[in-house]
């Protein structure tokens, strides 16, 4: 009998003690630029063009404030930490980069405390550095770029590591961090939207972190999770996706994971601990199965909470979990909603299901010579390891049919252990139009014009272009030569001849 134990994430929120001589700035009103602190001859910068060597740890104290210029090169040295409090401006109208002097010096980028008014960093390219933000005001850094980071301050690439509300994480791209790409401390009540990023790779020490690693926003606003891209490196320790409370914070704590693909980990979305109200929607979690023992993990989504009367309610709909060892594992007295059509539509209860699991299974422990324990021969589409009803009706199992007889092979519950509570899987879905398709991603190309519509490229232009939703219904047809409409947001698949690719737009 196989007991899932569940996932401890870390959470950092400290910082440590600096060890390098600092440069303090007066505290007089003065707008710095690197330009300005290299004429400052015991600020620790050095000017070489538009290349600045910073040699001390600088503070820009309350009251000053400093720009980060366009085009500039900040080059920092072994634990060197770029600290402003209060106001900065870190938005080049083309770009500018951050980076070590030496490749592998440990620099701990550049961190925003005690903001007085929100702080964007855009369109800059950290190399081996971060950033970590820590309100009250909101951090907001979009179109930027991370490569290599080294895993110090706190740990992440991106890091809140102060309460507030209204943060953004938009449109950055996020490659071989050591630690998790984008991270918030375990105490810090930081709502926020993560959307439309890029991760690959991360976790590169392979440590017990997710590549997001985010904690629910208490009373400061929901933790929006929305249409990013996290492809993993395959290692036994790292997870794609993790929300947790581990600590009890009151709140709201509204949390929405809507639009992602994750890949290529430990698990694919964990929500761990109690208080928390959950949406996970339209994502696709796909081989997300690298844990030698299957006890501890492995799944594609786990649900896991303390207590029954502050447990987390979470509501799962419109999902793929394939090649997991688990596709779904709920623990504990959770809330979990799966999938309830046998009420009215209009109750707030009432969830379609439309998830879709498959080639989901492991053998407990990963035979001798190989990584994983993952076997979808031996099939784990869902397993209630709680004492509470799960209703999980209206998906599409991975069997051969979407017989009773075939789904209850695939779920483990009270029926296979007089203890655990029952699933209610009945009704399943209702396949419809599309049923077996060849994905590929060569075959054409989704040319996306915005708002939700898009062209197919790289075909005929009388070809035959079809339109499915996940759960296989067909939406709409037309032809290549045609602008197709479809809802923003929304996971589909479009199909063109025997050739299909999965979109979100």
């Amino acid at each position: 009998m196989k007991q899932i134990l569940p996932l401890l994430l870390l959470g950092t929120a400290g910082v440590a003690a600096a060890a390098n001589p600092v440069y303090t700035s007066p505290g007089n009103g003065t707008n710095f630029t690197f330009a300005e602190l290299a004429k400052i001859a015991d600020s620790g910068v050095i000017q070489k063009g538009d290349t600045f060597q910073v040699t001390k740890d600088i503070d820009i104290v309350a009251g000053d404030a400093l720009k980060l210029d366009n085009k500039a090169v900040v080059m920092l040295g072994d634990q060197v930490l770029v600290r402003v409090k209060g106001s900065a401006d870190f938005a080049p109208a083309d770009t500018a980069t951050i980076m070590p002097i030496t490749p592998g010096n440990k620099t701990k980028g550049v961190m925003f405390s005690e903001m007085t008014s929100d702080i964007k960093v855009a369109r800059v390219h950290f190399e081996e550095a971060g950033v970590r933000f820590g309100g009250p005001a909101a951090g907001i850094i979009e179109g930027c770029s991370f490569y290599n980071h080294n895993g110090e301050g706190a740990k992440n690439a991106i890091s809140f590591v102060g309460s507030g509300r209204g943060n953004i994480v938009r449109n950055n791209r996020i490659i071989n961090a050591q630690f998790a790409a984008i991270g918030t401390g375990s105490n810090i009540a930081a709502g926020k939207i993560i959307e439309n990023n890029y991760m690959e790779n991360c976790c590169t020490q392979n440590r017990n972190y997710p590549i997001i690693n985010e904690i629910p926003g208490g009373d400061n606003g929901d933790v929006i999770i929305r249409n990013n891209k996290v492809i993993g490196g395959k290692y036994l320790m790292s997870g794609a996706l993790s929300v947790s409370n581990m600590l009890s914070m009151l709140g709201e704590n509204k949390v929405v994971i809507e639009g992602n693909y994750l890949s290529d980990s430990r698990y694919g979305i964990n929500i761990f601990g109690n208080l928390m109200d959950v949406v996970v929607k339209n994502n696709e979690v796909i081989n997300c199965h690298y844990e030698s023992n299957a006890n501890n993990g492995g799944s594609g989504i786990t649900i896991y909470s303390t207590k029954e009367d502050t447990g987390t309610k979470c509501y799962v709909e419109g999902n793929v979990f394939d090649g997991s060892l688990w596709g779904a594992t709920v623990i504990g007295p959770c809330h979990a909603n799966f999938g309830k059509v046998t009420v009215d539509e209009s109750l707030p209860e009432y969830n379609p299901g439309n998830n879709i699991f498959r080639n989901n299974g492991n053998c407990g422990m990963a035979p001798e010579g190989q990584q994983t324990a993952f076997d979808p021969s031996i099939p784990y589409d869902l397993y209630n390891n709680s004492t509470l009803t799960l209703y999980a009706q209206g998906n599409f199992w991975g069997g051969t049919d979407q017989s009773p007889e075939e789904i209850e092979k695939r779920i483990f519950h009270k029926k296979d252990k007089e203890d655990l509570g029952e699933v209610i899987f009945l009704p399943a879905g209702e396949v419809s139009g599309l049923t077996t398709v060849e994905t590929t991603d060569g075959s054409f190309e989704i040319f996306p014009l915005g708002n939700g519509t898009f062209r197919v490229v790289g075909v005929a232009d009388d070809a035959v272009v079809e339109i499915y939703s996940l759960s296989g219904a067909k939406l709409a047809s037309g032809s290549a030569s045609e602008v197709i409409a479809a809802t923003p947001g929304e996971t589909l698949i479009v199909k063109v001849g025997n050739k299909a690719r999965t979109i979100i737009l």
